[in-house]
């Protein structure tokens, strides 16, 4: 018989007895569900939860079990709410431990790929459209990882499990959650909906009027709330910033660097391998044979890579145009950045937006701005008239003056 659902723990007990409520709504509480709901109290009041949780056979508890019940406990809490924000990164832990996801992050519908080949590819993965066969209205996008026989699968399964915790928990207007996983289509793959608007770069090319402060900032919400919720992006470039069909930017492809750390093909012997070099920033970069100061991603080079995006989205063209990786590594390791652009070449980058750019690529990582900063200073520029879209006539000059 279901018995009575076990108290919250103190750590929870401060989120409202609503919590507590929909526990009771979620989990039917017989005794094998009592036993994962006591495992997890538990992990919770401990300083460690990864040590509560390392050995969940020996409890007689199943990790799948676990993270199936702990998935359905984040469905009904309150959306945001410092409780569930706490459930999600314990499941993306325990998810990550075990090389496991929940069995609901599976796509149900049955999917038809309608060419042979990738409509793109990357440095480490293929990006295929696919169809619903039920709907064919229903266009998805699905990532596959590319993997071979040298790589270790185990690393890079419990930190792909991780990576899409966080691609499938995330909820904000500005980021491109994923649908699920198709481990039938592929080993290693993200299903996220088709954004028919392509990237932020090739939608203001096909969109000269767009309004690219208010992208700009879309993009900067967009990261405040990955930063907001400990996710750094580590490759936050105008690829993958995609355009809704609203004309709102989303980001995509957070976390994935994690995953590529670990895949031979993409870390061979070549230095930076692992990075978009002209959106790097310094610190994360081998120069002339020096190791990086920093081994991973962080809050500050994310802003970093972020004012890249500001040039760019001002210019409508990458950082460094016309330069190959190693001439922008050389201009790099003597701190020179993108100039300026120029009145007739590009949208004019204002004053304000100019300065917030320079804050974000200081060569010092510790004398960037917060992202949070720079998302307030680019409201109060758009709360003061202040914008970026180009007069109608900026393509024909920039034709004259290139």
């Amino acid at each position: 018989m279901p018995g009575a659902t076990p108290p919250l723990p103190a750590v929870m007990a401060t989120h409202t007895a609503s919590a507590e409520t929909s526990l009771m709504k979620i989990v039917s509480w017989d005794g094998k569900s009592r036993d994962i709901y006591q495992v997890l109290t538990t992990a919770f009041e401990a300083k460690d939860y990864l040590v509560c949780i390392r050995d969940l056979q020996a409890l007689g508890i199943d990790p799948s079990s676990y993270v199936n019940n702990l998935d359905k406990i984040i469905d009904g809490l309150l959306a945001e709410s410092e409780l569930q924000k706490r459930c999600i990164r314990a499941l993306r832990k325990t998810c990550g431990l075990y090389g496991i996801l929940p069995t609901s992050y599976a796509v149900t519908c049955t999917l038809s790929k309608p060419g042979k080949r990738p409509l793109a590819s990357g440095g480490f993965a293929d990006v295929w459209k696919f169809l619903d066969e039920d709907n064919h209205d229903h266009v998805f996008a699905v990532k596959s990882l590319r993997v071979c026989e040298r790589d270790d699968t185990n690393e890079i399964n419990k930190k792909y499990c991780k990576e899409v915790i966080v691609c499938k928990r995330a909820n904000h207007p500005n980021i491109l959650s994923i649908e699920g996983v198709a481990p039938k289509l592929f080993e290693f793959c993200m299903v996220s909906q088709w954004m028919t608007n392509g990237d932020i770069l090739g939608y203001v090319t096909k969109h000269p009027g767009a309004n690219r402060l208010e992208l700009l900032i879309g993009v900067t919400r967009g990261l405040n709330y990955l930063h907001n919720n400990e996710v750094i992006h580590g490759d936050l470039k105008s690829p993958n910033i995609l355009i809704d069909a609203s004309g709102s930017p989303r980001l995509s492809d957070f976390g994935l660097c994690s995953i590529t750390k670990n895949i031979d093909s993409v870390n061979a012997s070549t230095p930076n391998r692992n990075c978009t070099i002209r959106y790097c920033a310094p610190e994360l970069l081998e120069i002339n044979g020096v190791p990086p100061l920093e081994k991973k991603p962080t809050n500050k080079s994310d802003v970093y890579s972020l004012s890249m995006v500001m040039v760019e989205l001002v210019t409508g063209k990458m950082p460094y145009p016309g330069s190959q990786d190693a001439s922008v590594l050389f201009l790099i390791s003597k701190g020179r950045r993108p100039p300026r652009p120029r009145p007739f070449g590009a949208p004019g980058m204002t004053p304000g937006v100019w300065k917030i750019t320079k804050r974000c690529w200081h060569g010092k990582a510790k004398k960037r701005p917060e992202v949070k900063a720079v998302l307030q200073d680019l409201e109060k520029l758009a709360n003061s008239g202040e914008e970026l879209s180009p007069s109608p006539f900026w393509h024909m000059w920039r034709d004259i003056f290139e």
